[in-house]
Formats: structure tokens, C-alpha cells, sequence
């Protein structure tokens, strides 16, 4: 009976456990609050640096500078550079569809800065290589595509399937007064690409077949490589266009996405109504006068011959209809000046016709 346990022996012993329960949680609570707190630490210390940076003893990020590739051009710039370029490939994509009859599609790749040695250390041997300046801008820039492409484009517009040839050649000087053509129409649509920023004038300066001979500038100078990818067809090929950092460094401050957004809501200035004004005028449309019409079957048109007259729905003194572009939009009468055709205009027809 000694050995029992009296009640206040018992309770006592009870609220001893208590006690230590809680300590065990208030310790295993503390430990939990510790790893929590140190977790946010060790996911930070983990972390990867971001490319091109590295990270001292201290913490410190240093970030790598190569000065045999400095970065003379912001992202800002290629960003900008890359816009203007995408509608550059869209209206160039447009304009060699509607020249060569056929399915046509030119897509911006890559925008990137490198010296000029790599640019053309990349290129293909032999190879079709454009000079052409920006006036105002001095310097020149290069305008490059592949020769398989080219010849594909050749032979297209000769009258062939456009299929590509087995190998590539240097071009024949028929082949490249053909291929200017093309590029002349490309240079077009660049400067329209290009009106956001300023008003220039593309012209074709020279062509070369090698680009080690091609030294528009020094080759450490940096710059601007536009790649694109072009299909015809089934024909894919490659074309690039190379802008020194030198030629673009008096409106390298043009540049600028935020300006090239804001100067495109403003309203049309004088100089840019005139310009518009001036391609407008140079435009050139079908112009057709119809004598008159009438219909025949096939039996009666294949026995025509030399003396026949057919018969027209209209008569010498009817006015005649001037087709623009397929549309009716005047009315005339035929006549002579000068020893020539001529057309005299009577009347305009409404403009929803």
C-alpha cells in the first residue's frame, strides 16, 4: 500500500507533463518559424544569375562586356528595327506576288547587332550582294539574297515553273539587270517602311558576287543584321539586309519606339500629303475606251475572216465607255489629234459606278 500513489502525488505529476508538452511545442514551433524564415534565404542564394551576368563572393552581380562586340545599338533600337522591317516583308511579300503572278511570302527572322567582319564572313560564296545608300544618310548599307532564290526568281519571271536550280552560280549580267528590277521595287517599299522615321531616298549603288570585297565600313564596326525568310512557291530561301551603326547614327534618336508610336497619331504634314501627292500622280492605270460590244457564238466567231463586219450595239454618234481599272468612270467620244487616237471626254460618270 506504500507504493501507491496519493490524488495530489497524481495531479502533481499530471501538470509536470503538461508543462513539458508545451515546451515541446513551443520548441518544435520556434524550429518550424526558423526554417521558415531561412527558406526565403536559401531560395535566394539558389537562384540563377541572368545570362550574361556572374556573381561574386560578395553577391555582387557583374555583368560581361565583350569590347571586341560592344552593343552600340539599344534594345529599344532593334526592337524599332524589327517593326519597321516586318512592314517592310509585308509590302515587299505583296509587290513579288502581284510581279511574278504567284504565291509569295517574305517574314522577318531575326534582328541582331554584330561587327561587320561576321556579317559577311557568314555569307555564302558566290552570292548576290546589293549596295544601296538612304539619301540624306551617308554610307551604305547591304541588301542580300541567296542565290538559289535569285535564280528561282529569274527564271519565273522568264516564263518558267520557278523551280530552283541544281547549283548555285554567279549571276549573268541579263540575269542581274532582271533581278534590279526586283530589288528596285524592294528599295519602294522599304522607303514607304521607313516613313515613320524620316523621308529617304533608297538607291542601288553597286553588286557584288563576293562578300569579302564589300567594305563599306571597317570590319569592327557594328552592325544592324536583318534576317528574313522568303518562299516562292515551294522555293525557300534565305535574304538579309546589313546597316551599319554609322549610317544610322544621325537618327539613331528616331529610333525609339515610344517616338516611332507617337509620330505615327500625328496628322499628316505638308511635306508627307506632297509625297503622296507626287507617287499618286506618277501612278500608272489601265486606261480603256469600249467602242462597243456585242455577242457571237463560237461557230460564227471561227468562220470569221479578212473583210467580215460585225456589228456593234452602238453607233458613231453614241457616246462610248472609258473603263478605269475595269470600272466604268467616263464617257467620250472617239476622234483624232494630232494624227493620233484620241479620246475626248464628255462626261463623268458618279463615282459609285
Amino acid at each position: 500500500m506504500d507504493d501507491l500513489l496519493s490524488d495530489n502525488e497524481v495531479s502533481a505529476l499530471l501538470s509536470e507533463l503538461d508543462m513539458g508538452d508545451m515546451g515541446a511545442d513551443a520548441g518544435a514551433a520556434s524550429s518550424s518559424m526558423s526554417s521558415m524564415s531561412d527558406e526565403p534565404v536559401r531560395s535566394k542564394v539558389a537562384s540563377a544569375p541572368e545570362v550574361g551576368t556572374i556573381v561574386d563572393d560578395k553577391g555582387r552581380k557583374i555583368k560581361k562586356y565583350d569590347f571586341n562586340r560592344p552593343n552600340r545599338f539599344s534594345k529599344d533600337h532593334m526592337k524599332t528595327l524589327e517593326m519597321l522591317h516586318e512592314i517592310f516583308s509585308r509590302s515587299f511579300t505583296a509587290s513579288i506576288a502581284a510581279y511574278l503572278r504567284t504565291v509569295a511570302e517574305i517574314k522577318v527572322v531575326s534582328v541582331t547587332q554584330l561587327p561587320f567582319r561576321e556579317y559577311t564572313m557568314s555569307l555564302p560564296r558566290p552570292d548576290c550582294i546589293f549596295t544601296f545608300k538612304m539619301e540624306p544618310l551617308e554610307g551604305s548599307m547591304l541588301l542580300e539574297i541567296n542565290p538559289e532564290l535569285v535564280l528561282t526568281l529569274v527564271d519565273r519571271i522568264l516564263g518558267g515553273p520557278g523551280k530552283a536550280p541544281p547549283a548555285s552560280r554567279e549571276l549573268t549580267l541579263i540575269e542581274q539587270s532582271i533581278i534590279e528590277k526586283i530589288i528596285n521595287r524592294g528599295l519602294e517599299n522599304l522607303q514607304e517602311a521607313w516613313l515613320k522615321v524620316g523621308h529617304f531616298q533608297p538607291k542601288i549603288t553597286g553588286y557584288e558576287t563576293t562578300a569579302q570585297f564589300v567594305q563599306v565600313v571597317a570590319p569592327s564596326e557594328i552592325a544592324a543584321a536583318i534576317e528574313f525568310e522568303v518562299k516562292v512557291n515551294d522555293v525557300t530561301g534565305k535574304m538579309s539586309m546589313c546597316i551599319p551603326y554609322v549610317v544610322l547614327e544621325p537618327i539613331i534618336g528616331d529610333l525609339s519606339a515610344q517616338k516611332w508610336f507617337t509620330v505615327g497619331k500625328k496628322e499628316s504634314t505638308a511635306e508627307t500629303v506632297e509625297s503622296l501627292t507626287k507617287v499618286m500622280k506618277e501612278t500608272t492605270v489601265p486606261f480603256v475606251a469600249r467602242v462597243g460590244q456585242t455577242q457571237i457564238t463560237v461557230r460564227d466567231m471561227l468562220k470569221l475572216s479578212v473583210g467580215d463586219v460585225v456589228r456593234l450595239n452602238s453607233s458613231p454618234n453614241n457616246e462610248i465607255e472609258v473603263l478605269i481599272e475595269g470600272l466604268v468612270k467616263l464617257m467620250g467620244r472617239p476622234g483624232v489629234s494630232s494624227k493620233k487616237k484620241a479620246m475626248q471626254i464628255t462626261r463623268i460618270m458618279s463615282k459609285d459606278a
